[in-house]
């Protein structure tokens, strides 16, 4: 099976320079980016990282061809695969990453997750189709229209502290 095959989402093809770290803020290496999606980047660059480690990889300059919001510039990942690549003249490595959330900047502790689970039937949503309601619960577009057929009332209150319950 193509690896392409088993991917979520498309890629966009892109050529753009970024910089990643290997666990520490204060220690970034220069890298190519050569693909993204919504849930993976993948880049090349002259320093290994092991399979499943996590890592940073700071965006300069933002781009269109990343599916990221345009104000922020640091993403955090888990390493899936990298390897040797064997065609270049010094050691090169092409990283593949899936990405686990974005920050606004190396300063900021404010993390957005890329994916979120929802809180009624556990499926696995992308940030931009979650619906937020009231408290900590989040719901994908389905069972968040459903919620809104139901009659407000006693079985409406009941079934969002059943979902509060899960939750907390």
């Amino acid at each position: 099976m193509n690896p392409t095959d088993r991917r979520r989402w498309p890629r966009t093809t892109c050529e753009m320079p970024v910089m990643y770290g290997l666990g520490s803020k204060e220690q970034f290496y220069p890298a190519t980016l050569h693909n993204s999606s919504i849930d993976g980047l993948y880049f090349v660059g002259n320093n290994a990282i092991g399979d499943g480690d996590g890592c940073q990889i700071l965006i300069e300059k933002n781009s269109e061809a990343l599916s990221c919001p345009p104000d922020f510039k640091l993403c955090y990942a888990t390493v899936k695969r990298c390897a040797p690549l064997p065609t270049t003249s010094h050691p090169a490595f092409g990283i593949g990453v899936q990405l686990d959330g974005w920050c606004r900047s190396l300063d900021s502790s404010e993390i957005q997750k890329i994916f979120y689970r929802c809180d009624a039937c556990e499926d696995e949503i992308i940030s931009f189709d979650v619906c937020k309601i009231e408290g900590p619960l989040f719901l994908c577009s389905k069972c968040y229209r459903r919620l809104q057929e139901i009659p407000d009332g006693p079985l409406k209150e009941s079934y969002l502290r059943c979902l509060l319950g899960n939750v907390i």
